[in-house]
């Protein structure tokens, strides 16, 4: 029997026997991007998730649980939105995970500009326009879809991943400063009932936090995305 072979983000355990059905996994990766504010610092985040095949006791092809991670974050220094796109596709451009990699952006304020920069960078992505409140509504200006998503919703969404198994913080460089903008989270309950929740150090705003709620948004949102590497880096969907 041959070996995992990777085509894009599909996995194969390629078998050249009829009788053996052949069971199609995955592996891509969600990159978050946070686009800094006025107190806040660019910050991404990458989201490897991944079902991949084995055979079991029978000798049957079955895929392993899902298992998302947070595989990197980082701080990216203060550059110019020019300067940030071309960045943002050098790191889309990474052998690492081109070719199987989805790109969503906070097109939050100032995030929107950076958005239309980034379409003349022939850069795809999805935009989030991160809006008060749970809900989560879709809209189309000028040709363009904007996901309005509640800030509430996606760090909700974040904290209960963590704490439920579905999604793991792995090792790399930065992973304390993640764990720490995670900790800072509070949640405060309003005259109205509603919830708000707030968060950030003295390092920032919590910006590595949102983009791995950003991350984790986009690996049940690829629909409406639009997937980046070598071949297809041809404008917005």
């Amino acid at each position: 029997m041959q070996g995992l072979v990777e085509q894009g983000e599909d996995l194969i355990l390629p078998n050249a026997d009829p009788a053996v059905e052949i069971v199609k996994g995955y592996r891509r990766f969600l990159v978050g991007l946070d686009i800094a504010q006025a107190q806040d610092r660019n910050a991404y985040s990458i989201c490897l998730d991944e079902r991949v095949p084995y055979y079991d006791a029978n000798g049957r092809q079955e895929l392993t649980k899902r298992r998302r991670e947070i595989v990197r974050a980082d701080h990216l220094p203060a550059m110019s939105y020019a300067d940030l796109a071309i960045v943002t596709r050098n790191l889309m451009l990474d052998p690492a995970i081109a070719g199987r990699a989805y790109l969503v952006v906070d097109a939050s304020g100032v995030g929107r500009a950076f958005c239309d920069i980034l379409n003349t960078k022939s850069v795809q992505h999805t935009r989030v326009q991160m809006v008060a409140g749970e809900n989560e509504t879709e809209s189309k200006e000028r040709g363009r879809t904007f996901n309005n998503v509640g800030r509430n919703r996606l760090l909700s969404a974040l904290n209960s991943a963590i704490h439920t198994g579905d999604l793991s913080i792995g090792n790399f460089e930065a992973r304390d400063l993640l764990r720490q903008d995670l900790e800072s989270f509070e949640a405060d309950v309003g005259t109205s009932g509603r919830v708000r929740i707030e968060g950030g150090t003295a390092f920032g705003h919590a910006d590595l936090a949102v983009s791995a709620a950003l991350s984790l948004w986009l690996s049940d949102h690829r629909s409406i995305g639009a997937h980046i590497g070598e071949a297809p880096l041809r404008g917005y969907w």
